[in-house]
């Protein structure tokens, strides 16, 4: 605090000694005007720095865990490269902030798909079969009649080491998503991963048989968002 109150004193000398001497002061006057005021300068000063610069600082620096798509401190080179259509909802998404769409999946008949993820975030992502049916209160659907549908997928990296492996029939699988929309996300505890920075990913997707009255269907993955950083 004595070197911020010599700072002081010697700014005042320099340049203020004009302005006194026209009202009949010396700079010797200054000084001891200074040396009473050495106290108040002491307080005054840190309150003024603590309450406006560091309103500055923090104006001026991005926050450490979000930024813009592409210039993210936590993902400085997110560039999704693989299959389907990536999407980053901002920096303010608390949750499910990362977004991949892999398209339809036909629940009808029996299909066999190949995708390429490469490029993804590294933040923990869950894979949803999103079906065209409302969310039950409580539980599983009763009047669900593509329950008996098995999907299996499975997740491999570049190397051919196993990531994930899932084979169930849909009634099996977890339903979420909000009470009253028309479309639920369903996934089972095998079908969440991190994928690592760098790393690309093949994905297979099989339906051994179909069921003509299964709905519409899509292959998502989503994951992300700052509360996750908790």
């Amino acid at each position: 605090m004595e070197t911020i109150y010599l700072m002081a004193k010697g700014i005042c000398l320099s340049i203020l000694p004009t302005t006194f001497l026209f009202n009949g002061k010396s700079c010797g006057q200054i000084g001891s005007y200074l040396s009473r005021r050495k106290g108040l300068l002491a307080v005054t000063f840190p309150v003024y720095f603590f309450t406006f610069g560091c309103q500055e600082i923090k104006q001026s620096v991005t926050n450490d865990k979000v930024a813009r798509f592409g210039m993210d401190r936590e993902f400085p080179n997110l560039n999704y490269t693989g299959d389907g259509t990536f999407t980053d909802r901002g920096r303010q998404s608390g949750i499910r902030r990362f977004g991949l769409d892999l398209g339809a999946v036909d629940l009808k008949e029996a299909s066999a798909k190949i995708y390429v993820l490469e490029g993804l975030p590294e933040v923990e992502f869950v894979s949803y079969l999103r079906i065209e049916h409302p969310l039950p209160v409580s539980g599983k659907p009763e009047n669900f009649s593509a329950g008996g549908v098995t999907v299996e997928i499975s997740l491999d990296d570049s190397n051919g080491r196993g990531i994930f492996s899932e084979k169930a029939p849909l009634k099996n699988w977890t339903w979420s998503g909000s009470v009253g929309a028309s479309q639920s996300d369903l996934y089972t505890p095998k079908t969440i991963f991190i994928p690592e920075s760098g790393k690309s990913y093949r994905l297979s997707l099989k339906i051994a048989e179909g069921n003509l009255q299964a709905p519409k269907c899509r292959l998502l993955f989503i994951g992300g968002g700052w509360k996750s950083f908790d």
